[in-house]
């Protein structure tokens, strides 16, 4: 068991949600379902085939009609699918999520734009998903404005949503950043959209928010996969200094929330500006990256139900793997002895006698040396948190197995206090996970299974944190 456990750490943990591999064939059906203009939801199915080195495809929509339409073009690759309707002015385009197993993306149609994902699991009739609950819906109690800025040192253009409350004013604002793998302004993960309620529930108690598409995701422009964490740092920066330009912010409350690992690009903003107001980090980093994945593979495995003492037996080769990746500059050397450590450590942690397949040693090694992950593993956070010198909030669920409570908040006070900041509040939230929604079996597994986005708790304990600054 552990050995599975060990692999899913490895593969995705710190390569996002978004990363990709060619385990996936795009021929066969795929089945979705988008909201109409008008709020009701509606089935999509897709019927593709490869003719010759061409892939051809149909689209039925079998809430409408059993007629099928044919797809003028499909364009799909291990990462991407994008395909073109002319008769009816569609194009779909959507990247493949390893976690979920499905094409993520939106469609644009007469100047509409809607979400939408396709997975290869059939969607009968009255067998749509369970919304979850949460998830804000028009219209909205407050305003909401769409908008772009630049970030030019980089050259990437970034848009995004602006809400505010729907009354004249200067108000405080928040900038939301997410953490690993390529996400929407939503933060949209496991069909979940915490981004879109922090910012519902902001809006209606008085304060702004301006949340993005990262940089290469939903109509930003640039490349992801070869940025790191300060990249993004930049990509925010852009954004305090477009609020900053507001006449409906009050450019002295501007402050950042950050995600996971986006809570290490707000301690690394906050640490040079000390113009920000105030940082809210959720399930952020307190201690080295290295050490960070090291205790995500190893808590991943105990969740599993494996004993503390089999799963410690793997730290030291976990270890060694890791330390390749960060200290060998020549990267052909890199690959050759990441590969030979992997196949040790996945040995170790299964079947010795079996051949380890090619393409787990390729898909562990492609996630694990993107620009965004070595820079993670390398990142310290207690270099930036001793600079930072504005209030700060720093959460945590006691059931988090990715980023562990107690160590990390330790990690960020810790940090905090020696650079002199005395306006820390630590809070851990018992029975809450990763994505602090309240959990059950609290594993990766179960994130997509909850009706929970985020704690209702969480979401007025950040509120009334903010109030009582302003």
């Amino acid at each position: 068991m552990f050995r599975y456990m060990v692999i899913t750490c490895l593969v995705l943990c710190l390569a996002g949600s978004a990363f990709s591999q060619a385990l996936h064939d795009a021929t066969g059906n795929w089945y979705g379902f988008f909201r109409t203009p008008q709020g009701n939801r509606q089935r999509l199915q897709l019927m593709f085939e490869r003719q010759g080195a061409i892939l051809k495809g149909k689209m039925k929509s079998p809430d409408v009609t059993e007629d099928l339409i044919d797809i003028d073009s499909v364009y799909a690759t291990d990462d991407s699918l994008k395909f073109v309707i002319k008769k009816i002015s569609l194009v779909y385009t959507g990247g493949w999520n390893v976690r979920t197993g499905r094409y993520e993306g939106y469609f644009e149609q007469l100047g509409n734009r809607a979400e939408l994902n396709f997975s290869r699991r059939e969607i009968k009739e009255g067998e749509l998903p369970v919304e979850h609950p949460q998830e804000p819906l028009p219209p909205f109690a407050y305003d909401v404005e769409e908008v772009k800025f630049v970030n030019t040192k980089d050259k990437v253009l970034l848009t995004g949503t602006f809400t505010k409350p729907g009354i004249k004013g200067t108000f405080p604002a928040i900038i939301m950043i997410s953490g690993e793998g390529p996400q929407d302004r939503d933060g949209e993960r496991f069909g979940h959209k915490p981004f879109a309620v922090i910012a519902d529930y902001f809006a209606k108690h008085g304060m702004a928010v301006l949340r993005f598409d990262d940089r290469g995701t939903g109509t930003s422009t640039g490349n992801y996969d070869s940025s790191d964490i300060y990249n993004f740092a930049e990509d925010v920066r852009a954004a305090v200094s477009f609020l900053r330009q507001r006449k409906d912010v009050d450019s002295n409350a501007i402050g950042l929330l950050g995600n996971s690992m986006g809570g290490a690009v707000g301690q690394i903003v906050a640490s040079g500006d000390h113009k920000i107001a105030f940082l809210i980090t959720i399930a952020a980093p307190g201690i080295n990256g290295r050490d960070i994945y090291l205790t995500r593979a190893l808590q991943a495995g105990i969740s599993a139900g494996e004993k503390d003492a089999d799963v410690r037996k793997y730290i030291d080769p976990i270890k060694a793997y890791l330390n390749i990746l960060v200290t060998e500059k020549d990267t052909v050397v890199r690959k050759a002895k990441a590969y030979a450590s992997l196949t040790n450590l996945f040995r170790q942690t299964g079947d010795s006698t079996k051949e380890i397949p090619d393409w787990l040693l390729d898909a562990s090694y492609k996630a694990d040396t993107r620009k965004e992950v070595l820079s993670a593993l390398l990142y310290d956070p207690a270099v930036y948190l001793a600079k930072i010198k504005c209030p700060v909030l720093a959460m945590n669920g006691d059931k988090d197995i990715e980023v562990n409570a107690s160590q990390n908040l330790k990690g960020i006070e810790s940090g905090l206090v020696k650079g002199g900041n005395e306006t820390v509040t630590l809070r851990t939230f018992p029975g809450l996970n990763h994505l602090f929604q309240r959990c059950n079996s609290c594993t990766l597994e179960e994130y997509g299974s909850l009706d929970e986005t985020i704690n209702p708790v969480v979401l007025e304990f950040m509120t009334r944190w903010i109030q009582l600054l302003y």
